[in-house]
């Protein structure tokens, strides 16, 4: 059985041989990054037109210069990639000009496509990587504070924000039918947490990006493909808000703060989760047996006919506590 198949039996509970590996850090990885979104030119301008600044003391993926919405007039001005470009630079067709650079790769790295995956490439779970999806793209163009300020006081301007960036992803994914069966997912990243909860209640998260998120995962699915989406922080409160928008898998890299027992049972078998055990606390910080204690408890996320990925977070994780993680779940 290939990787792919392995993956795509996980997600939906057809009974995977063992547990996805997400590890590039030790060498098995069963999906592969196909194409990715996380792109800026020279001057560090995103696909959106946000000009990030990324410290040259601090390497991260940085923080938006200024807001690009100041007003519902501004809306009218906004540039959405183009779905069709986009397409084709997954599918390897792209001959326009390309002022873009990834941003979470090594300049020597070559950039994938699906035209250029060789054979042991094509075995493996294919994803987009949507980088920042229909939260983060408008708290970025808006600003988090104001945007967080419209849903209460000015909710047309903040619908109007979600839906010109999910008419993109939508289109995007429409514009994906030639490659039909070629990608297996759009896997978009929207860090939903604080610590201690989600930033906004699901009463509110339903006004506003139910309907959003859910167009998304129809489409993705007419297309054939999975809908992943990255949640960092405690999220527990809108998992189930995910799950009826459709979202086939979630990846929550800090599982201690989603609650590993309230999780399990909650919602193990309802979702498929990508993660690892908790990256803020005990991988990064914690002793190996501290770490093999926590495996313990994310098996139970798992099902006997699947639901669960595990990966590595390699940020600031000590390799001697990821191979615990690797070798717990290999078996």
């Amino acid at each position: 059985m290939t990787s792919r198949e392995i993956i795509k039996r996980c997600i939906h509970f057809q009974d995977p041989p063992r547990v996805g590996m997400y590890f590039s850090r030790f060498g098995h990885d069963d999906t592969i990054d196909v194409f990715d979104f996380y792109l800026r030119d020279e001057h560090g301008v995103d696909p959106w037109g946000i000009t990030w600044m990324v410290h040259p003391d601090f390497p991260s993926i940085g923080m938006p210069k200024a807001p690009l919405v100041s007003s519902l007039e501004d809306l009218d001005k906004l540039r959405a990639p183009d779905p069709k470009e986009y397409a084709a630079r997954v599918a390897g067709t792209w001959t326009g000009q390309d002022p873009f650079r990834p941003t979470v790769v090594p300049a020597s790295v070559p950039v994938l496509s699906l035209k250029s995956l060789t054979k042991a490439q094509r075995d493996k779970y294919r994803f987009v990587a949507a980088s920042c999806g229909i939260w983060e793209v408008p708290h970025n163009l808006r600003g988090m504070e104001a945007l967080c300020e419209d849903m209460l006081l000015n909710p047309e301007l903040a619908h109007r924000l979600i839906a010109f960036c999910t008419d993109f992803w939508v289109n995007f994914l429409r514009e994906l039918a030639p490659l039909k069966g070629e990608v297996d997912a759009l896997y978009m990243f929207d860090d939903w947490g604080t610590q201690q909860n989600a930033m906004i209640g699901p009463p509110m998260w339903r006004e506003f990006f139910a309907k959003p998120y859910r167009r998304i995962a129809d489409a993705a699915h007419a297309m054939g493909m999975d809908f992943w989406l990255h949640s960092c922080g405690r999220v527990t409160s809108l998992i189930g808000e995910f799950i009826e928008a459709g979202i086939d898998l979630l990846n929550p890299f800090q599982s201690g703060a989603c609650g590993y027992e309230e999780v399990a049972q909650k919602y193990a078998g309802k979702i498929c989760f990508l993660t690892t055990v908790d990256t803020q606390s005990t991988l990064t910080h914690g002793t190996p047996e501290q770490v093999l204690a926590e495996c313990k408890r994310l098996a139970t996320w798992k099902t006997p006919h699947g639901g669960l990925i595990v990966g590595s977070y390699s940020y600031d994780a000590p390799e001697a506590n990821e191979r615990v993680v690797y070798d717990f779940f290999k078996l």
